[in-house]
């Protein structure tokens, strides 16, 4: 039993990486894109770079279990739900051993961050054996370790050589284990040789420690690097041929336990011994060879097979026959301190939600200016251009709006402005002149309801006494609280020098008039006279000079309405009245 443990303990494939302890630097190019997010359960990509490191993604500066971790300068998604600051700490992780056994399959290994240097040690599988007290034992696999440079993120392939399977009269050889970096052979361990039930011994059954190219060892040196192994003078007969070599790329066949049939030759394939085979009706009683970068050839019949041959590309090279008893296995050793950056970097993603626009709508009078008041957001675009609109007619104005973290809003706004017309409204005067202490009525002409003049009058006409020149506004406004107004002036004078028989002497007709009037003075007011005539609103809208007795005023031009008028001889007023145009 302990000879037995020895051996098996023997028969492990072990790889162990050094790396030197990789300095930590704090994250740089911490981001976030996008930084905002305008709904929860969005996704943004966190980044950050650390040479020669990984980044471990926590939400706390300190302390705390990390979210997840990521490749230096590699995306991390993230759904956050709230505004969160997220941080960044780099880290080169410690020492670790990872053991790999047969499984008849390619397996792999990622060269972790920080990691530049390896020692791997790959041990093959022993040849099968046919009794169970070891006296027909089969040859033992090679171990091999040497010491590679490696880059972080290299892919290593690794392949478990299987020991060879037994029978009753014959073995198959072990397979090889070897492993490849980015591609390239590294190293293989090559498997021990096949035996037959007429050998007791396992002398040169073993897996060679030879170099590329060699061919494989055994009592039948038969193995050819890179081929099957073959035996010219008995090929003839089928007998078994020896195991192939090693070839990495061929990824599905390499690692098989080597077999044992009865029947007719089996081939050799990469990785794999060749089992025995038979002639005619009897056994061939051949050892298969076994697997290696070069194969071990097949046993001539009552013969042991030979052992695959070994290949180690790596430095510092510890290279041991007849190790391998049994299957072989790989081990993966990551050596060395680990780090992690002593300040974490912060970014923060700020999680937002859709705003809801709204906007308030109304009604102006014709002529005047409505201001938009939105609401939900922080800034907002108008179909108007601006908040104050001043519209002609009934018009709907749309508003959208954007919240302070750039989300657009989630509606567009309407606001309805109604236009009211104005009402219309005019004013007059009985008469725009008249003479200290005389009365005149104010009359305004509205469709409104409601009307004010500025002496308090709620009336649609009003009489007033003015003592100077004054003017006089009505306001109107119509059920829409709409607002219109009308101004009229009316003229005073002192009227000190009107001599009441000199005015009566001055006739003015027609009056009703359409357009020319007459006015008829005494001989002698015929002489430095003239006649003005003003609007209701007091505006002097014609003046002109009186030389003769008889004069032809015209107002053709003017529209028809009340006007007042005043007769001056040397500027001295003798005659104040109003003439009709109709």
């Amino acid at each position: 039993m302990k000879k037995n443990y020895t051996l098996f303990t023997f028969g492990l494939i072990v790889i162990a990486i050094n790396s030197f302890k990789a300095q930590c630097p704090t994250p740089s190019l911490v981001t976030a894109s996008p930084s905002t997010l305008c709904a929860a359960g969005a996704t943004t990509t966190l980044n950050a770079t650390a040479s020669g490191a990984s980044i471990n993604w926590f939400t706390v500066p300190v302390g705390g279990v990390a979210i997840g971790s990521s490749a230096s300068a590699a995306n991390f998604s993230i759904n956050p739900s709230a505004t969160t600051t997220y941080y960044a700490e780099s880290f080169v992780t410690g020492g670790s051993t990872t053991n790999y056994t047969y499984t008849g399959a390619l397996q792999s290994y990622t060269v972790p961050a920080g990691v530049t240097q390896m020692t791997i040690t790959a041990i093959g599988a022993a040849g099968g054996t046919l009794t169970a007290n070891g006296f027909h034992l089969g040859g033992f696999g090679a171990s091999m370790r040497g010491v590679f440079t490696v880059v972080p993120g290299n892919v290593l392939k690794i392949m478990v050589g299987g020991k060879g399977f037994p029978d009753p009269s014959t073995s198959g050889g072990g397979g090889a284990s070897g492993v490849s970096i980015a591609g390239t052979v590294a190293i293989v361990a090559g498997g021990g040789g096949g035996v037959d039930f007429q050998q007791p011994t396992y002398a040169n059954m073993h897996a060679s420690l030879l170099t590329a190219g060699n061919m494989g060892g055994g009592s039948n040196p038969g193995g050819v690097a890179g081929a099957d192994g073959s035996d010219a003078i008995y090929s003839t007969v089928n007998i078994s041929r020896g195991g192939r070599g090693w070839n990495f790329n061929n990824n599905g066949s390499f690692g098989l336990n080597g077999t044992s049939v009865l029947t007719t030759t089996t081939v050799g394939t990469f990785g794999i011994g060749g089992g025995g085979g038979s002639v005619g009706y009897g056994y061939c009683n051949c050892g298969g060879g076994g697997g290696g970068y070069s194969g071990g050839g097949a046993g001539l019949p009552n013969s042991t097979g030979g052992g695959g041959g070994s290949i180690n590309n790596g430095t510092s090279q510890l290279n041991t026959a007849m190790v391998g008893t049994g299957n072989g296995t790989v081990t993966i050793v990551i050596s060395g301190s680990a780090c992690t950056s002593s300040a974490r970097t912060p970014v923060t993603v700020s999680v937002g939600s859709t705003p809801t626009i709204s906007a308030t709508s109304g009604a102006i009078c014709a002529g005047n200016s409505f201001t938009i008041v939105p609401s939900g957001a922080s800034t907002y675009s108008y179909s108007g251009g601006s908040a104050v609109v001043t519209p002609t007619a009934n018009t709907n104005y749309s508003v959208t709006g954007t919240n302070s973290l750039g989300c657009v809003g989630s509606n567009t706004a309407v606001s309805s402005v109604t236009v009211n017309a104005n009402p219309s409204v005019t004013s007059s005067t009985s008469n725009s002149l008249i003479c200290v202490g005389q009365s005149v009525v104010l009359t305004a002409s509205t469709s409104a309801t409601s009307y004010t003049w500025n002496t308090g009058a709620t009336t649609l006409s009003v009489s007033v006494s003015p003592t100077v020149t004054s003017t006089y506004t009505v306001s109107v406004s119509n059920a829409a609280a709409c607002v219109a107004t009308s101004t009229v002036m009316v003229t005073v004078s002192p009227c000190t020098g009107i001599n009441e028989a000199v005015a009566n002497s001055i006739s003015v007709y027609p009056n009703p008039t359409s357009g020319l009037v007459n006015v008829i003075l005494t001989s002698e007011l015929s002489k430095n006279s003239t006649i003005e005539v003003y609007d209701a609103i007091g505006k002097l809208v014609v003046k002109q000079t009186l030389t003769s007795e008889l004069n032809v005023l015209n107002i053709s031009n003017l529209d028809n309405g009340i006007y007042a008028f005043k007769v001056l001889n040397n500027s001295t007023l003798i005659k104040i009245g109003k003439i009709v145009k109709q």
